[in-house]
């Protein structure tokens, strides 16, 4: 396992994912700033999910046939000046325009990022690639945090804060792209049948486990916000202790997944995952918190293994594999809170957290056929 090359890869992709992880952040601010509506406020997570993750297959198969590595610190400075000029934003419009642009900046470094991860990893991959996500998922779970301490103390114009993350970022991927550029990643010959129904179900519990965390990214904080349980900057808070319990899930779920198989960590995430999202909306006070907590532990621990399984059931398409879990599938779910966004206009933002835990059922389901192997010594890079 190369260390060196996953630290700088998951420093890459804390950045990325310290921008596209704002915009949820900032519903509250921009629904009374905008005058926005629940299908209005979702419709910008909708705008970050398509541009940041449903176009990734496209740079996916662009970078497994071209290594790309000056895409890596080229596509971080894109996401920053996106997620940065949000301060300059006069209208709703042109703030979804920003959205696009910051999120074509992080659908251009996952695929790459996520390959150069798999070609350091060893035969640890779920371990190696638990490492290159924390990363995501620590930006994330900042970006949130960042984004309303800066709007709740300056406005929109805090958002200018993200210029300094970026600069940082591209200069640390610009080192790594230099000094890896002259030996191409090892890489297993693509060939053979692909497992179109495993990796179908695969991508099918990808969508609905982004769409429960989507979900609850989205509608929790503007219940606590519309509830007046917390100020709008507060509740977009809360964001950081759900995506912080997720970063520590990650962290667990690729040891676990390398000893004791992917399917194993699947069910055991839905197991826990589907009460707390029954018990979320229906408790109060600390205990409330306290689910949230555990549900971002637990939902999120799947993420390094669910990117794992897709590369090994696509030998030879790393970034492919990659964007089909990280970008299309999260996308997908993404795509979704338009629809919650209309239900939530229609019966109460409450509603919508209370049907969540349906999606649970249905991705425990789709977990007990996949495949339960480890990395085949043969297939190590």
């Amino acid at each position: 396992m190369n260390r060196r090359a996953l630290f700088s890869l998951s420093f890459g992709h804390f950045t990325a994912d310290l921008n596209s992880g704002t915009v949820t952040a900032l519903l509250p601010l921009l629904s009374t700033l905008f005058a926005l509506n629940y299908q209005a406020a979702a419709v910008a997570v909708l705008v970050s999910n398509l541009t940041s993750s449903v176009v990734q297959p496209l740079f996916g198969v662009i970078t497994d046939r071209y290594p790309m590595r000056w895409l890596l610190p080229t596509a971080l400075g894109v996401a920053a000046l996106g997620t940065s000029a949000f301060a300059l934003a006069p209208t709703y419009n042109v703030f979804l325009v920003l959205v696009a642009v910051a999120g074509i900046g992080v659908a251009a470094f996952h695929p790459i990022g996520a390959s150069g991860a798999f070609s350091a990893a060893g035969d640890r991959r779920a371990s190696a690639m638990s490492i290159f996500s924390v990363g995501g998922n620590i930006g994330f779970a900042f970006g949130p945090l960042i984004a309303a301490a800066a709007t709740h103390l300056y406005g929109l114009r805090g958002m200018l804060v993200f210029l300094v993350p970026g600069a940082i970022a591209v200069t640390v991927l610009g080192r790594y792209a230099r000094t890896s550029a002259g030996a191409a990643p090892r890489r297993t010959p693509a060939g053979g049948d692909i497992p179109w129904l495993m990796l179908s179900v695969l991508v099918f519990v990808v969508v609905l486990r982004s769409t429960a965390q989507f979900g609850v990214m989205t509608f929790f904080p503007l219940y606590l916000s519309r509830s007046h349980i917390l100020s709008p900057a507060l509740s977009g808070g809360v964001l950081f202790f759900f995506l912080i319990m997720g970063a520590l899930g990650t962290l667990a779920g690729g040891p676990i997944s390398d000893r004791f198989g992917r399917r194993t960590l699947l069910v055991l995430s839905w197991v826990f995952s589907t009460p707390l999202l029954y018990l979320l909306p229906r408790l109060g006070g600390v205990w409330q918190f306290a689910a949230l907590g555990l549900l971002g532990f637990f939902i999120v621990t799947t993420f390094s293994t669910t990117v794992v399984l897709a590369q090994e059931l696509l030998p030879g398409r790393q970034g492919v594999a990659a964007s089909l879990t990280i970008g299309l599938a999260i996308g997908l779910g993404g795509v979704v809170m338009l629809f919650l966004g209309q239900y939530a206009d229609r019966f109460g933002v409450r509603q919508v957290l209370d049907v969540l835990w349906l999606l649970g059922l249905f991705a425990l389901a789709g977990s007990l056929p996949l495949p339960n192997k480890e990395p085949e010594p043969h297939m190590a890079s």
